[in-house]
C-alpha cells in the first residue's frame, strides 16, 4: 500500500480546514422554489422559507437589499432579526408593514408585484454617533442568557448586538434553533459569525444564519465579522476582506473574529494556529486603519493592543468562565461617531 498517497492528501485537506463555509458563502441567500425567486446581495441572510406566495428570511446585516420576482402576488415577505422599525421599499416606493403578530425584531409586508427591496433601520444614514453591544460565547448558557438580553433592552441605545459566534454548544440545527427562539425576547437584532463550537455543523448555520463572513457598512461606519471558527482564515475569504479593507481606509471599521490573533496572555491554544499568519494579519489591519479588534473564544476580558490597534477579547456569554479571573457573564457597550471613530468600549457585567 502506498502511504504517501494519503499523506498528501490529508496535508491538502489542512491548508485550507474552512473551505467548505467559503462554498456555502457563495450560494447563501439565492433560491428558486415553487416558481418565485429570491436573491439577497452579498448573501447578507438565510432563506428559511420561499414559496409561490410568501417568504421568512433571516438577516444577516442591518440593511438588505434583494431582487424578489414572486410566482404569485400579493407576496408575504417576513424578515426576521432586524430593527423593530425597520422600512421597505419596493423600486424605491415605500411599503407598509402589517400589523406586529410576533417578536419586535419580525416584520411582515405584503408586497404587490416583483422588483427591487431595500430593509434597512430609518437612521441608516444618520451619521451621528451610535451604539452597538458585543456579545460572544454563550454555549451551553443557551437557557441563561434572557437576563444579558433584558439588560441590553433596558438601553435603548443599542442600535444592534455583534457577536464573534460560538452561540452553542455544538452547532446542531436544534441548538442554532433554540438560540433564535430566545433571540425572540431580545429587542434588537444580532448578527455574528461563526465560533469553533459552529464548526461540527456548517450547513445548520448556513441554514437558519446565512454567511459564515459579513461585511457592512451602517451609519458611516464599516463592520466585518470574519470567520475564524478554524483558527485562520481562508485565503478565498482574504481575497474578499482585502478589497473590503482597502474601500473603507480612513473611516471608523470595526473587525471582529472568533479567535483571537494571538493572545493576550502567552501561549495557551487561544489564539491562531499559525502565528505568522497572524502577524500577517495584524499588519494588514495596522495599515488598513482599522479602528478596533474584537475576539472571543476566550471567557474572559482583556484589553490590549496589537500593531498599534486597540483590541478586546470578550468571551462573557455564559460559557464556562476562565478561573479566578473575576470577570463572569458580560457584554461590550461600544459608542462609535462616523467623524471621530470609537468614542469608548465598556464593559457591562451581568453577573
Amino acid at each position: 500500500m502506498n502511504r504517501t498517497f494519503p499523506l498528501l492528501l490529508l496535508m491538502v485537506a489542512c491548508l485550507r480546514p474552512s473551505e467548505g463555509h467559503v462554498d456555502l458563502d457563495a450560494i447563501v441567500g439565492d433560491e428558486t422554489a415553487e416558481g418565485s425567486t429570491l436573491t439577497i446581495d452579498g448573501g447578507l441572510g438565510a432563506i428559511h422559507r420561499l414559496g409561490a406566495a410568501e417568504a421568512t428570511v433571516w438577516a444577516a446585516a442591518p440593511i438588505l437589499e434583494l431582487d424578489l420576482d414572486p410566482a404569485v402576488t400579493p407576496f408575504t415577505l417576513e424578515v426576521r432579526n432586524v430593527v423593530s422599525d425597520a422600512e421597505l421599499t419596493l423600486d424605491g416606493v415605500p411599503v407598509a408593514p402589517e400589523a406586529p403578530s410576533g417578536p419586535e425584531t419580525w416584520v411582515t409586508w405584503v408586497l404587490d408585484g416583483p422588483g427591487r427591496v431595500r430593509v434597512a433601520p430609518p437612521d441608516a444614514n444618520d451619521l451621528s454617533p451610535h451604539r452597538v453591544a458585543v456579545l460572544s460565547d454563550i454555549q451551553s448558557a443557551i437557557g441563561e442568557v434572557q437576563d444579558i438580553y433584558g439588560r441590553m433592552n433596558e438601553d435603548d441605545s443599542i442600535r444592534f448586538v455583534i457577536s464573534t459566534g460560538d452561540l452553542t454548544d455544538n452547532g446542531t440545527f436544534d441548538q442554532l434553533v433554540r438560540f433564535q427562539e430566545e433571540m425572540e425576547q431580545l429587542s434588537v437584532p444580532l448578527y455574528s459569525t461563526a465560533g469553533n463550537h459552529e464548526v461540527p455543523g456548517p450547513e445548520n448555520w448556513h441554514d437558519l444564519f446565512g454567511p459564515f463572513s459579513v461585511y457592512f457598512e451602517f451609519r458611516g461606519v464599516a463592520y466585518a465579522l470574519v470567520d475564524s471558527s478554524n483558527a485562520t482564515i481562508d485565503p478565498a475569504e482574504m481575497d474578499q476582506l482585502r478589497p473590503w479593507l482597502d474601500a473603507h481606509v480612513g473611516g471608523p471599521h470595526l473587525f471582529l473574529t472568533h479567535v483571537p490573533l494571538l493572545d493576550a496572555s502567552g501561549l495557551r491554544s487561544g489564539a491562531f494556529r499559525s502565528r505568522n499568519e497572524a502577524a500577517r494579519l495584524i499588519n494588514l489591519l495596522a495599515e488598513s486603519e482599522v479602528d478596533a479588534l474584537f475576539f472571543g473564544h476566550v471567557h474572559s476580558y482583556y484589553a490590549y493592543s496589537l500593531g498599534g490597534i486597540d483590541t478586546y477579547i470578550s468571551g462573557g456569554g455564559g460559557a464556562i468562565e476562565e478561573e479566578l479571573d473575576g470577570i463572569a457573564r458580560h457584554y461590550l457597550a461600544v459608542d462609535v461617531d462616523p467623524a471621530t471613530g470609537i468614542q469608548s468600549v465598556g464593559l457591562v457585567r451581568v453577573d
